[in-house]
């Protein structure tokens, strides 16, 4: 079951296909996770995050400028490279200029039959979430129209209970975390696999899981490390600080606790509690100043006995560039050194952090 969890990331694709050929259904792209894919699970079909590779993006560097995301960039090779062939369609957020741009760029090069423009609000403010309800209503009806199932009430009361059951799973993984009982790159593995595979059937192998990590003896090795990063879509950074001695104990990450934090509220009518789950409480800082996140990371980081911090900004993510002086200044204030990282997060690149990590945390050993 552990393995499962482990190689689904890899395997992400061929998976995808088996469910769809097993399911008769729809296979449906997200970017980010601004986007409410209780919908889409309401609506029959299978939301699966598009993750790219740790390649020379090939393909994408003809169509994009050198200092683009390299995540976005490396997203979009895979699909050019038809690694991505088996999508029935594909939802873009309004959530920055670069995965703006994805939706012409999809709809130009690649024959996805249905490519969607979700209008995310810039502001958050009841307004916003009132104009976001009905940016969902319109969404809720072209995947009605795709899948040719009816999304109803109580089958999208459903979607949440079962998001909102997944999510609470996860957020027992990460205390479990906290305590020594899971390791950070469990945890990642855990999250990345939740993006890519039926929710119902990862809060099965959750539960088996949590109810064998919570029988384990805690370790209280390495040093505690929270970890902000603007995308990290595998477990390979975490692996390196914990080969390097750290332990990462809570995180600040749109593949992380951002993922699944907050809850949407079950008692509430359905469009109205996604609308306001996802635009208010989901705490990315394309969408909110440094000083309106300072309460969400510290509550990822109670009771975690934090003693240093790791930011990793991806080249050219602008938000979290602009956040970093402030959110590092918060850091420092709470007695937390930091070691900050920028780049494109390759395989050469990463080895070359060795060094400052064994560094960095052999200085809070010290």
């Amino acid at each position: 079951m552990i393995e499962r969890l482990r190689r689904l990331r890899n395997d992400r694709h061929q998976d995808a296909r088996e469910w769809k050929q097993r399911t008769g259904n729809k296979v449906i792209g997200v970017f980010c996770c601004n986007v409410p894919e209780e919908l889409i699970y309401a609506a029959g079909m299978l939301p699966v995050r598009i993750l790219g590779e740790p390649e020379e993006a090939t393909e994408a560097n003809l169509h994009f400028p050198t200092n683009v995301c390299p995540y976005l960039k490396r997203c979009f090779d895979q699909a050019l490279k038809g690694r991505y062939d088996y999508l029935d369609g594909l939802v873009v957020p309004n959530v920055c200029d670069v995965i703006r741009a994805m939706y012409g760029s999809w709809k130009l090069n690649l024959d996805t039959p249905y490519v969607q423009f979700l209008e995310v609000p810039q502001r958050i403010s009841p307004q916003g979430v009132e104009f976001f309800s009905q940016v969902l209503a319109r969404f809720q009806s072209s995947l009605e129209e795709l899948s040719g199932n009816s999304v109803s009430s109580e089958s999208l009361r459903h979607a949440i209970d079962v998001y909102n059951r997944n999510r609470a799973l996860l957020h027992q993984a990460y205390e479990l975390r906290q305590q020594g009982l899971v390791s950070g790159v469990e945890l990642q593995g855990m999250v990345l696999s939740s993006m890519l595979m039926p929710k119902e059937e990862h809060n099965q192998l959750m539960a088996q899981y949590l109810d064998e990590a919570g029988q384990r003896h805690a370790s209280g090795e390495g040093v505690r490390l929270f970890v902000s990063a603007s995308m990290l879509d595998n477990t390979d950074f975490f692996q390196l600080i914990e080969d390097c001695g750290g332990r990462v104990v809570a995180d600040d990450m749109p593949t992380g606790s951002r993922y699944f934090f907050y809850q949407v509220d079950g008692e509430a009518e359905p469009l109205k509690a996604l609308a306001q789950r996802y635009l208010e409480r989901v705490p990315c800082p394309r969408k909110m100043l440094p000083q309106a996140r300072y309460q969400y990371i510290i509550e990822t980081m109670a009771g975690a006995e934090v003693q240093g911090a790791i930011i990793h900004n991806l080249k050219a993510c602008d938000c979290h560039l602009y956040e970093y002086p402030f959110l590092k200044e918060m850091l420092e204030g709470k007695g937390l050194p930091v070691l900050f990282f920028r780049g494109e997060e390759t395989e050469a690149e990463r080895e070359a952090h060795r060094d400052d990590i064994e560094a960095f945390i052999e200085m809070l050993r010290g």
